[in-house]
């Protein structure tokens, strides 16, 4: 008995230990042991990273590195929330009116300070000059010239805990939201309404609140993620599109009690929620149905952002911050079933190619990989991969957008490994 106990206990821990190796949430180093607050990606390898101990940590190389350009500031913040109009403009706010801005994608910034608020929750650019902070007690403030000057204005009771937008097409105005735990303010920008609060029912309950929200980038609907107490910390996702009046709950099929804290939606498709001990869902329908996807943590994420369908960064407490570059999937599905001996950059498929095709390539063991694609005077036209990734076979799509046709070349490089291969754009 004590044999089969012993073996047991021992295939248990094996198959732990090849779900660690083999997730796709990859842990990164970030410095600090602060608890992060938000994250924003402004390409596919530069992301902006938040914490509640004053840090602003960098990384221009998909998580490898960081650095913390708040060390060269002349002041410390407890921040909660970053947000970027384009991959040069952005602001981040905190704790008593504490506001910094960039101008050249978070290598400097610069101070403002927003008269009279405490704390502020959330923050939302829409473009260089024009910002919405959310702040405590219900307060709005609203500036035109990038934080130089802010008017005020109270819109509820209840803490501003999140800003969005819509982020589809229009014909006029631009619809915005204001997230608090237990109601969503709404208005039009041009011609301006004013912001009109409904309460969400699904947050009355004791122990309810909503954490945060987001519409489809490209158009699509809008979620808001939270939990509901009356009964169990039941994990909460509200839906509405834009021909919707009310915002209505999504039978998600969670079963697991907890709270989801984060959500992003990089498509009307794809929409991911993150939350306390390591939660994380993700749909591929619009929000119809959801899976658990494993992140190696316990403690809670708290902000979660996806460049694309497939690449995004989590954050939580500890400094912990995780990256992955297929959408969370488990290294089984993109390995298959063996370790490759060699590195191999493989022929792009199809080749003559108009306007996408395949690159894939095997990885012997795990390591920080390159993959540009060049023209045929050397000039750079696109990093494709820009980030570290497990053993195993990779693909990835190169859509040549506008480029003329053309031979090109892609090259592939990890340590002292390096290969180039050609390929033809025929249009």
């Amino acid at each position: 008995m004590k044999n089969i106990l012993r073996l047991l206990i021992l295939t248990i821990s094996a198959l732990t230990m090849i779900n660690a190796l083999h997730a796709q949430w990859v842990q990164q180093n970030s410095g600090t042991n602060e608890m992060l607050s938000d994250v924003v990606m402004l390409d596919t390898v530069t992301a902006i990273v938040v914490g509640q101990s004053g840090s602003i940590l960098r990384t221009s190389d998909a998580g490898t590195t960081w650095i913390n350009v708040a060390e060269s500031l002349s002041f410390v913040e407890r921040w909660k929330s970053v947000s970027f109009c384009d991959a040069a403009n952005g602001i981040i706010v905190g704790y008593y009116g504490g506001v910094v801005t960039t101008t050249n994608g978070g290598n400097n910034w610069e101070w403002h300070t927003i008269p009279n608020a405490q704390i502020c929750f959330s923050v939302l650019q829409i473009w260089s000059g024009n910002i919405y902070v959310g702040a405590d007690s219900g307060w709005i403030y609203h500036s035109v010239d990038t934080g130089t000057t802010w008017t005020s204005e109270k819109i509820s009771i209840w803490p501003i805990v999140s800003l969005f937008e819509w982020r589809g097409d229009y014909a006029e105005g631009l619809p915005l939201y204001a997230l608090t735990p237990y109601s969503v303010c709404s208005k039009v920008t041009y011609p301006p309404t004013p912001w009109n609060e409904k309460i969400l029912k699904d947050f009355q309950p004791l122990g309810s609140a909503a954490y945060n929200g987001e519409f489809c980038n490209g158009g699509g609907a809008g979620f808001i993620v939270g939990v509901q107490g009356d009964m169990r910390a039941d994990p909460t996702i509200l839906r509405k599109s834009m021909g919707d009046t009310t915002w209505r709950k999504v039978s998600t099929g969670i079963l697991r009690d907890g709270v989801l804290l984060g959500v992003s939606a990089p498509s009307a498709d794809v929409i991911y929620a993150c939350g306390s001990s390591g939660r994380m869902f993700k749909s591929t329908n619009g929000g119809d149905t959801w899976t658990n996807t494993t992140v190696p943590t316990m403690e809670p994420l708290r902000g979660i952002y996806f460049f694309d369908e497939k690449r995004g960064f989590a954050v939580g407490n500890f400094g912990e911050i995780f990256f992955t570059a297929n959408g969370g999937v488990t290294g089984i599905d993109e390995r298959g079933d063996r370790t490759p001996a060699t590195f191999q950059l493989k022929q792009n498929y199809p080749n003559p190619f108009n306007p996408s095709t395949v690159i894939s390539y095997d990885l012997p063991f795990s390591s920080l990989v390159t993959l540009k694609v060049y023209d045929l005077l050397g000039r750079e036209v696109e990093t494709l991969v820009g980030y570290r990734q497990n053993a195993g076979s990779h693909s990835v799509t190169f859509n040549a957008g506008n480029s003329p046709s053309g031979i090109y070349y892609y090259r592939l490089r990890s340590g002292t490994y390096s290969e180039t291969k050609k390929f033809v754009l025929l249009r």
